[in-house]
């Protein structure tokens, strides 16, 4: 990482923010002050907040394969949503072969930014998604996480997919997923396609589709896969 946006309610507090995540002293980087508002909705609530931009010297200032303008239209947007919300965070921008992904880290507030079982979490995606298309003029697949809740909750679903086809394959027998968003039923496609005998198809409409994994035959190749 050569490159992070912290906020707080002073420089000194968001500085001592960003030096930790870069593991960096304050000699090694440049600072970037990018805004000076009041957090809280409108200022009614909460007081001044700070946004730096600290940069490892030598850097570009943006994250690898992300392209800087992307990269700062993203940044500037996670900064008004949790703006107002009245939320001091940080984050970090990578880039994947199918999405941009966005981690913030809160002061302590990742609770309240996922929400019952990601809701929150999920409105902040879709928000920040509808605002960057309509600013740029492109459709986006951008992912939010908090904390690294998105990438747990992917890891353990791989785990179970892997797990469940594992007793497919023994039992003979399919097993049907709960309803998922489209974002977890290709991650269960996706770890089950390496398998010769195993196979997954997808059943069901609107909230209520779902992934099933079934012992592979000429039957499902056609199935869909969505």
């Amino acid at each position: 990482m050569q490159s992070i946006e912290t906020s707080g309610k002073t420089i000194d507090q968001a500085l001592e923010k960003a030096l930790k995540e870069l593991a960096a002293r304050k000699e090694e980087v440049d600072i970037e002050v990018l805004e000076e508002t009041h957090s809280g909705l409108r200022g009614i609530f909460g007081g001044k907040m700070v946004r730096i931009r600290v940069s490892r010297r030598g850097s570009a200032g943006a994250a690898p394969g992300v392209d800087s303008a992307s990269s700062e239209v993203i940044r500037k947007i996670i900064a008004e949503v949790l703006g107002f919300m009245g939320v001091d965070h940080s984050i970090t921008i990578e880039e994947s072969a199918d999405t941009t992904f966005v981690n913030i880290t809160s002061s302590g507030l990742d609770g309240l930014l996922i929400g019952r079982r990601g809701e929150t979490l999920a409105s902040i995606q879709h928000v920040v998604n509808r605002i960057f298309t309509s600013r740029t003029g492109r459709h986006s697949k951008i992912t939010v996480d908090v904390g690294g809740y998105v990438r747990r909750k992917h890891r353990l679903l791989v785990e179970k997919a892997q797990r469940l086809a594992d007793r497919v394959r023994q039992t003979q027998k399919e097993y049907d997923f709960e309803p998922l968003k489209a974002s977890e039923r290709r991650i269960i496609h996706l770890a089950v396609a390496d398998y010769d005998d195993v196979t997954t198809y997808t059943i069901g409409d609107g909230l209520l589709r779902k992934v099933v994994i079934s012992p592979k035959t000429s039957a499902t190749d056609d199935l869909p896969r969505d």
